[in-house]
């Protein structure tokens, strides 16, 4: 039996032990999957204001003409006095406090200054942004007012706009878009990176360590297959498994953002072509999952049992998600070509410009040659590992 027909039938052998055991099926595709959509919608949540009325707690004895123009200015806000403003928020029986001087319209008209004590929970996503529409609608008042004593006095209002600032951003892209991107920069790569992982840990670990847990790898090392034959066959495999995962994850987190969002959804928009995401993803996947499945064999060969497996692959997980997080600290701009020959990291730089619409080939061609480069070097040392029974027999 020549080499290829060993290494086509200890690859489909392994791949239908795979597909048998719906445990591990379920494990490496669905759960994965049904993780990726749900991170999308906790990242959008993110994205999405709060549509529902807000609730201040005042004191008693605040100006109830201004808490009027307040509510005037935004019918959704809701003032309710209250003896302990402070507690009343703490307890939740409303979103933010506010401490407001008695007359403080009216201090305000004669030239004195009123104060203001505003209290929110910093935790709470929407008591923050309450707490900013309070402040500008207050600002409103106050611009108001001062208007007024001006034009008492005759001197025009536009002193009080002697500077006009506005910050925009470097791209073509509103905020709003701008914010959607930047959004979809830490979860794409995170989600890409962990799906390849998940899907090729538990794979992997069967394989090798199984077989040992098993005791069936006496029976295997006796068989005409060479060694290095059956390395390359687990490692389809797992690289089989391991893309199938990540590409039902990529094909479903688009999905999700495509029909089930919103703001994410205006950073594939604002791509000239979004398709094209997902094939440079793909290729860039690819060699991220035959660099991340050479060093999982390495682990799994070293392992004496599946748990021993198990405890090795954590490790590596971590090793393959936080590179994604290094664009977070290095802007666009400062992103050199020589940051894609990065392994791991690599990735994640890559598909940031995608997603700006930025998209370079060389950087692509840097990404596939330092990724598969780093794999074939760690798949040699498997091979030679896998061929020293000092590992395999190891008790």
């Amino acid at each position: 039996m020549s080499k290829k027909s060993q290494f086509s039938h200890v690859y489909k052998k392994e791949m239908l032990e795979i597909f048998r055991d719906k445990r591990t099926f379920i494990l490496v595709v669905f759960l994965p999957m049904l993780i990726f959509v749900g991170l999308i919608l906790f990242y959008e949540s993110l994205l999405t204001s709060s549509d529902n009325e807000v609730t201040v707690a005042v004191n008693k004895t605040a100006d109830s003409a201004l808490l009027n123009q307040l509510h005037e200015q935004n019918k959704e806000m809701t003032f309710e006095k209250v003896n302990n403003p402070k507690q009343s928020a703490a307890k939740g029986d409303a979103n933010i406090a506010m401490i407001a001087d008695e007359d403080a319209l009216a201090k305000m008209e004669k030239g004195e200054s009123a104060s203001f004590i505003l209290y929110s929970d910093s935790s709470d996503k929407n008591s923050a942004a309450a707490v900013g529409m309070l402040n500008a609608q207050l600002e409103v008042i106050n611009k108001a007012v001062t208007a007024d004593q001006l034009a008492k006095a005759n001197i025009s209002t536009q002193v009080l706009d002697l500077m006009s600032v506005e910050v925009k951003p470097l791209s073509n892209g509103s905020t709003e878009i701008e914010a959607s991107r930047m959004m979809l920069t830490i979860l794409l790569p995170m989600l890409l990176c962990l799906g390849v992982t998940i899907g090729a840990y538990p794979v992997v670990s069967e394989l090798f360590a199984g077989e040992k847990d098993k005791k069936i790898i006496d029976a295997l090392l006796v068989t005409p297959v060479k060694r290095g034959t059956l390395l390359f066959g687990k490692w389809a495999v797992a690289m089989t498994v391991s893309l199938f995962t990540a590409i039902i994850s990529l094909a479903a987190t688009l999905l999700v953002i495509f029909f089930a969002t919103t703001h994410l959804r205006k950073a594939l928009d604002a791509m000239s072509s979004p398709i094209t995401i997902f094939v440079v993803g793909m290729l860039a996947v690819i060699s991220f999952a035959a660099l991340i499945v050479s060093i999982q064999t390495i682990a799994a060969i070293f392992a004496k049992s599946m748990k021993e497996a198990n405890s090795y692959q954590s490790p590596i997980m971590m090793l393959a998600i936080i590179p994604s997080f290094v664009p977070m600290f290095i802007s666009l701009s400062q992103t050199t070509t020589a940051m894609f020959f990065i392994p791991l990291a690599n990735i994640s730089f890559l598909l940031r410009e995608m997603i700006y619409d930025q998209f370079v080939w060389s950087h692509l061609l840097a990404t596939l040659a330092s990724n598969l480069i780093l794999a074939s070097v760690f798949l040699i040392l498997a091979k030679r590992i896998y061929s020293n029974n000092n590992y395999l027999l190891s008790k």
